[in-house]
């Protein structure tokens, strides 16, 4: 009798110390999302695209033009300007948009893309570089940071890379 109470001590403090390790990421998420909050940290350019500098509205539908994206030190994509069609239900079957992506008033790329009938299929389209500043893309859809057209969530998604 008395080697069973020291056993079943030892036994329920065990128990214990597994279900408190396993409640405490639980009980303290909130801190860890203020600490997390509080430090500053944010996205790196390179993943987000960058900050919206311009929208121009075309009645239904908006094209968002970022700043360019120049990367860091170790990053080896170019550098980019993405484009943002938003919201794809807005958009006409095929669009062929000139776009302003430095703000001097001229068109700077042709953007071509059917949309896409539904979200599993891929963006078909171009881009054309109507200066040197920027570069001509055929089908985005290779697995850049730099080059691409996508559908993410209900925009379509353009990256236009620059020229050094």
């Amino acid at each position: 009798m008395s080697n069973r109470i020291p056993s079943a001590l030892a036994w329920t403090g065990a128990g214990l110390t597994l279900l408190i390790a396993a409640l405490v990421p639980f009980l303290l998420i909130n801190t860890f999302s203020r600490a997390v909050a509080h430090a500053g940290l944010r996205v790196d350019e390179n993943y987000t695209g960058g900050v919206v500098v311009r929208t121009i509205a075309h009645g239904n539908y908006k094209t968002l033009v970022y700043q360019p994206v120049h990367p860091h030190f170790f990053q080896r994509n170019q550098p980019f300007v993405q484009i943002a069609f938003e919201p794809i239900s807005a958009l006409p079957a095929e669009v062929q948009e000139k776009v302003d992506l430095d703000g001097d008033g001229q068109p700077d790329v042709l953007v071509h893309f059917l949309r896409p009938d539904t979200a599993q299929n891929a963006v078909q389209g171009n881009i054309s570089a109507l200066n040197s500043r920027y570069q001509s893309v055929e089908n985005a859809n290779e697995k850049s940071f730099s080059k691409m057209i996508l559908r993410i969530g209900n925009r379509i998604v353009l990256r236009v890379p620059m020229n050094p």
